[in-house]
């Protein structure tokens, strides 16, 4: 009898504990997702049955659930939850289909938890799991696994004995809770801030002596990730190595710390810093703004991207952090400028702004000008290319298993430094004084193809004019 017991409060543990985490197991092999492989939360909501009426129980159960994956898959990307609520805001377009697709994705997930649950309801019927009393020797196990671990949301209090890449237990409304305790005291000090270093305050802090000083551009290129393996990541740069051997431009290469998406890339490269959106108006970052400082050198600051002005608010944050003068698809379509790319971030083709820019270089060669471009083209979803150099280009990189996805990013990535290079090369050009750095790597949820780019480094070159 007492080993029956015994199994039978073995055998109801594992269920306790696969219930909320076996859906998330599934996927995790196709998506790539930041989670421990046990969630504390879901234990704190069993403990609530008993008390509550059961249809809020399953309500409470599912929206933590959506709340978990949505979590674990954007984490890599965004600070925070109000981070991906300042982003998904921003977002111009989505058609009627991908919102079908993505509504049909949430309730067919949405649908397998309600099963879920439902069944650890019936299974509480014959023995009592769903109760306090049977849950703390589990909740007290997975506060001890967090503290012996020495990572996740309690690592301030961990005495860690042994680490492991991946958490056996996370909690992901702690960083929710975090965030919005951030949010309502938003101090004007350096508070939830991380410092990474920009390779654009070391490229540009001294600007070089002689005709390249007054011509300076800071380019952030959209998804260029660094590569692992170095023989594509040279052929994707191949044509500025080819500028390079024409010696009318002296390159340095080298890579710099990265976190999140393209905000947190602007805000990285241009402070050193990454923070919230929402704290770009405090003093400290004025007085590690790079826009800033180029102004007191003497620089006026123009400030590029081929989207509109409303994404991320950049009409409103860029002159904080120190443009002066801003050019958006507003201002660009106004000259009839061709535009490209997905629908969804659909904007004045970076070819035709690397044309604007070097030409409005030209129009006053001895002022002193700092330009400032985010690009936009090579972002996610792409409009994928198949003309003839592309299949030359992606033939020997599809024996190695490299994927169409990532093959096309990398291809229209060449093409955009072969468009800067061939510009740069032709009589009359500007001579300047150029940096291209990537703004994070390209967002893919495939674990497979997110193993072919690092996971903490961006790559940049520095381009400075032989004169």
């Amino acid at each position: 009898m007492e080993m029956q017991k015994i199994w039978k409060w073995f055998y109801s543990t594992l269920l306790v504990l696969l219930m909320p985490n076996c859906i998330f197991w599934m996927l995790a092999p196709k998506v790539s997702m930041v989670r421990g492989v046990f969630v504390f939360e879901y234990l704190l909501i069993a403990c609530l049955y008993p008390f509550i009426n059961r249809r809020f129980f399953i309500t409470i159960w599912i929206l933590f659930a959506i709340y978990d994956l949505v979590f674990a898959t954007t984490t890599l990307f965004f600070m925070d939850f109000f981070e991906i609520a300042h982003a998904l805001a921003k977002i111009p377009n989505m058609s009627f289909i991908d919102m079908l697709k993505w509504a049909g994705v949430l309730l067919l997930f949405t649908g397998a938890i309600f099963g879920l649950v439902k069944l650890l309801i019936r299974y509480n019927t014959s023995y009592r799991i769903l109760h306090f009393r049977f849950l703390w020797p589990l909740i007290i196990f997975c506060l001890a696994i967090n503290i012996i671990n020495g990572g996740g949301s309690f690592k301030k209090w961990a005495i860690p004995l042994y680490h492991s890449k991946k958490d056996i237990v996370s909690a992901p409304s702690w960083p929710f809770i975090k965030a919005v305790q951030h949010a309502i005291v938003r101090s004007t000090a350096k508070h939830n801030v991380e410092y990474l270093g920009s390779a654009a305050q070391k490229v540009f802090n001294q600007p070089p002596a002689g005709e390249a000083a007054k011509k300076e551009a800071l380019i952030l290129v959209e998804s260029w990730g660094l590569l692992n393996n170095k023989e594509l990541q040279h052929e994707v740069l191949q044509p500025i190595y080819d500028l390079a051997k024409g010696h009318l431009y002296t390159i340095k290469e080298d890579s710099t710390p990265y976190k999140y998406l393209t905000q947190a890339g602007e805000f990285r490269e241009l402070t050193g810093y990454v923070f919230h959106y929402y704290q770009v108006k405090d003093k400290w970052v004025k007085e590690n703004s790079l826009l800033i400082k180029k102004q007191q050198q003497g620089y006026h600051v123009i400030g590029v991207h081929g989207n509109t002005g409303r994404f991320y608010r950049r009409q409103i944050i860029w002159p904080v952090l120190g443009v002066q003068e801003m050019f958006f698809s507003e201002d660009f379509t106004k000259l009839s400028m061709p535009s490209c790319g997905n629908s969804v971030f659909r904007g004045i083709c970076d070819t035709a702004i690397n044309t604007w820019l070097l030409d409005n270089m030209n129009r006053q060669p001895d002022r002193k000008e700092f330009y400032y471009w985010v690009t936009l083209n090579t972002h996610f979803p792409l409009v994928e290319i198949h003309d003839e150099a592309y299949r030359v280009f992606s033939e020997k990189w599809k024996t190695q298993g490299i994927t169409e996805n990532l093959l096309q990013l990398a291809y229209q990535h060449r093409l955009f430094f072969k468009d800067i290079a061939n510009k740069l090369s032709k009589p009359g050009a500007p001579k300047g004084h150029v940096l291209l750095v990537g703004d994070h790597a390209p967002p893919l949820m495939d674990p497979t193809d997110r193993k072919l780019f690092s996971t903490h480094w961006v790559p940049y070159i520095e381009l400075t004019a032989n004169l």
